[in-house]
């Protein structure tokens, strides 16, 4: 008898018989390998989370992370679809890069929003200026050097017209 149940995570069906599976609650089953790489993810959010939170602590120089500051995360995930590595690289770009000051930020990540796709485009040019170069050897780079003469401005002079009452006599009187 095949035993036919839906993948939680990619929601493909399959039989657990045939393969491999976890089974996460009692009607709730998943292939081996999608629960591994969705426990990856897990961990690796978690990870960003605490980066972030002691990020913050060391920010503010402060043992706790108050309500105002989970809060901000909290609407910054679910509102704008940002990441904490995302939220953490935004705060080191503003207040490390930049070097935004910490006493107008009232105690909160507030300027996160406004700074997030300024270091986005920070962190992506940095990472392609890495993958350009990743091969090249800083030993073989011989710079060219190119002299560059300028002239000395010259004063152009202009020659004024003269104005004077005869010139106009003359042409009236013929």
């Amino acid at each position: 008898m095949a035993h036919i149940v839906t993948c939680t995570f990619c929601k493909k069906k399959f039989d657990r018989d045939r393969l491999p599976f976890v089974q996460l609650s009692t009607r709730k089953f998943a292939h081996r390998q999608c629960f591994l790489v969705e426990d990856e993810k897990q961990k690796k959010i978690e990870q960003d989370k605490t980066e972030l939170e002691n990020y913050i602590l060391k920010l503010f120089n402060t043992d706790c992370i108050d309500g105002k500051i989970r809060k901000q995360i909290k609407q910054f995930i679910e509102d704008y679809h940002y990441s904490y590595s995302g939220i953490h690289k935004a705060l080191i770009y503003h207040f490390e890069v930049k070097k935004g000051s910490i006493d107008k930020a009232n105690n909160g990540i507030g300027i996160v929003p406004y700074v997030y796709q300024e270091a986005y485009r920070y962190y992506y040019t940095l990472w392609e200026a890495q993958q350009k170069n990743e091969n090249k050897d800083v030993k073989d780079y011989v710079p060219t050097v190119k002299e560059i003469v300028i002239p000395i401005p010259q004063r152009k002079l202009r020659k004024r017209k003269l104005f004077t009452f005869l010139d106009e006599e003359v042409e009236h009187g013929q």
